[in-house]
């Protein structure tokens, strides 16, 4: 049963984001998004909606937006993903780890990738939580464009298929 839709980030959506970017708990880990100025927002966010390198969603809950996420092809059959959830309220209640997981299941199966990855700060113990409980395993920390960040990743389970013996009747 899913829980969350995920709607394509559409350019109408553009001033809530922007909106959200301003709330004190994003401006710690979304810097880069938090200190531009509407226009310059804008702009970026218009190349995201309209590129084929960077997909972003509005992660919905009961039909209200409250929260972002996005996919983007690092090669391959690897796809990376960020995420955050905007509305305070819903913080720490389990649900990042949710629709991640969501997300996440639904690029392995239905996009057909072999791995997911993505790289929250070290300092952001929260969405590493959120993370391993979505199924994601911690591989190396690295140095990142704002500071050093955690590699995680999530690969598709691959099924096996058991062969049944089957007996000659004697």
């Amino acid at each position: 049963m899913k829980n969350f839709e995920f709607k394509k980030l559409a350019h109408e959506d553009l001033p809530l984001l922007h909106s959200w970017m301003k709330r004190p708990h994003l401006k710690e880990y979304w810097a880069e998004q938090t200190i531009q100025d509407y226009e310059s927002f804008k702009e970026k966010y218009k190349g995201a909606i309209e590129s084929e390198e960077v997909t972003p969603y509005l992660v919905m809950l009961q039909g209200k937006p409250i929260g972002y996420i996005q996919s983007y092809k690092v090669d391959g059959k690897t796809f990376g993903i960020d995420q955050f959830i905007a509305v305070p309220e819903f913080i720490n209640k389990g649900l990042g780890s949710m629709f991640v997981k969501e997300f996440s299941d639904e690029l392995l199966i239905n996009q057909k990738a072999t791995r997911v990855i993505t790289d929250p700060s070290v300092l952001n113990l929260r969405a590493q939580k959120a993370y391993e409980k979505a199924g994601f395993k911690k591989l190396e920390v690295v140095q990142g464009a704002d500071g050093e960040v955690l590699m995680m990743e999530k690969k598709r389970r691959e099924r096996k298929t058991q062969s049944k013996k089957i007996k000659k009747a004697s």
